[in-house]
């Protein structure tokens, strides 16, 4: 397997990913100045971290839309095959009219940025860190071997359930707790669109990829690169299992304490 540098459209949409990320970060600095000043005061108020991971919550609301508007046309109705890979920076299809390899390219950018910026890997989190550059090092294969775009396309359309995870962290950092009604729509909507986008279709992703798919990547670029993309997708399956996890124990514990004071009264 001979390498081949990614496709010029998936270096433009990295370029463009890091700017816009960048943009992001500033504009979200800016957008505090005009918040009320209370709002500004709970956020000043916020441990280092959390106060930097505030900050991250606009470039990453930002990234989640674009990537969901620039791959669902992709996603709903494009070619499922594992070995097609469209490389054109502008294509007939979708709203954008931009292909699925400036998608890639974005979502590369982005996770690169989000990472380097980061004061330390440890305020970011570990499995962040690990999630970012697994998918960063594989996406670049994908597109630099033209190679599994349709499940790279739906792993970016994941990003659907990101929205809500951010406007929950705002509320939160807003004063509201997590008791509140509007705090509790917005964690269930979250937690039925992770669950419908991130874990419900991992059982057939697996399954497609071990009945059919790795035969076909590993005719196509060897078995070095089958079994890289077979460990990135093993380290997804991982992660998006615990964080699923941690959510159910958390709606576990909070219908728990409900139920409990109910009893109490």
């Amino acid at each position: 397997m001979i390498y081949q540098p990614p496709p010029p459209s998936f270096l433009y949409g990295a370029g463009i990913g890091i700017i816009i990320y960048c943009l992001s970060r500033f504009l979200s600095h800016a957008l505090l100045r005009i918040c009320p000043t209370s709002f500004q005061q709970k956020v000043a108020s916020l441990k280092f971290a959390q106060h930097y991971h505030y900050h991250s919550l606009l470039p990453s609301t930002v990234h989640a839309i674009i990537q969901i508007v620039g791959t669902y046309n992709f996603v709903f109705y494009g070619d499922k095959d594992v070995l097609t890979f469209d490389d054109r920076l502008f294509v007939p299809y979708g709203i954008t009219k931009l292909g699925p390899c400036f998608y890639m390219g974005w979502f590369v950018g982005y996770l690169l940025t989000d990472t380097a910026l980061t004061p330390s890997f440890k305020v970011m989190g570990y499995p962040y860190v690990v999630h970012h550059l697994s998918a960063s090092m594989a996406w670049t294969f994908c597109a630099s071997n033209q190679v599994m775009q349709p499940l790279a396309s739906f792993l970016q359309f994941n990003e659907l359930s990101t929205v809500m995870m951010n406007v929950r962290q705002v509320l939160l950092t807003a004063g509201y707790k997590s008791s509140d009604l509007i705090v509790i729509v917005v964690s269930l909507t979250f937690f039925a669109l992770f669950s419908a986008v991130r874990v419900f279709p991992l059982p057939f992703v697996v399954h497609k990829w071990i009945s059919q798919e790795f035969v076909s990547i590993r005719d196509e670029v060897g078995w070095g690169g089958a079994i890289l993309l077979s460990a990135f997708l093993a380290v997804n399956v991982m992660l998006q299992g615990s964080w699923f996890t941690i959510m159910v124990s958390k709606l576990i514990g909070m219908f728990s304490k409900k139920q409990s004071k109910k009893k109490e009264q």
